[in-house]
């Protein structure tokens, strides 16, 4: 009995499998289309292989461009401006998303990070190449949000900067 589930689950598996949404596909590309695109800031990798294992592996990624542009970002030692930190485990999470949503009402452009390393819950904004900006921006941050004044600073962290 036992066998006769097991070889009806097998048998119906590539049924599931293939059975996505194919509306998706016209927007999508394969893995393989992804790891061979070239890149701005990052290297290059070529996956030469037979066109059989291509259209076998049949999972597709989605762009994350939403307009028809892609946008490209890279990588570089910069500064961020850290607005929370708590460890409080019952509320440091709520709060450091709540901040976030402040954060973003005053200023949308900002990109804005909550992070997890424990046990802290952090917060930090911004994608600053240089100090001065990460200072000039932590002021306009402190006239908005006086009660969150004292427990901002400056990090240097990697930041994400659009390739033009």
């Amino acid at each position: 009995m036992k066998f006769l589930r097991l070889l009806s689950m097998i048998c119906l598996l590539p049924l599931a499998v293939f059975a996505q949404d194919s509306s998706t596909e016209a927007n999508s590309e394969t893995i393989v289309d992804r790891i061979n695109k070239l890149e701005p800031g990052k290297g290059s990798v070529q996956v030469i292989q037979d066109e059989s294992i291509t259209n076998r592996l049949a999972r597709k990624v989605k762009k994350a461009a939403v307009n028809d542009a892609p946008v490209s970002y890279i990588e570089i030692p910069g500064f961020r401006i850290q607005v929370f930190a708590g460890n409080n485990q019952r509320i440091s999470k709520s709060e450091a998303y709540t901040k976030e949503s402040d954060v973003k009402t005053v200023f949308p452009e900002m990109s804005t990070y909550v992070v997890f390393t424990a046990p802290f819950w952090r917060l930090r904004v911004g994608d600053f190449q240089t100090f001065q900006e990460a200072q000039r921006m932590m002021t306009k941050l402190r006239t908005a949000f006086p009660a969150f004044g004292r427990e901002m600073s400056i990090i240097k962290e990697k930041v994400r900067v659009k390739v033009k």
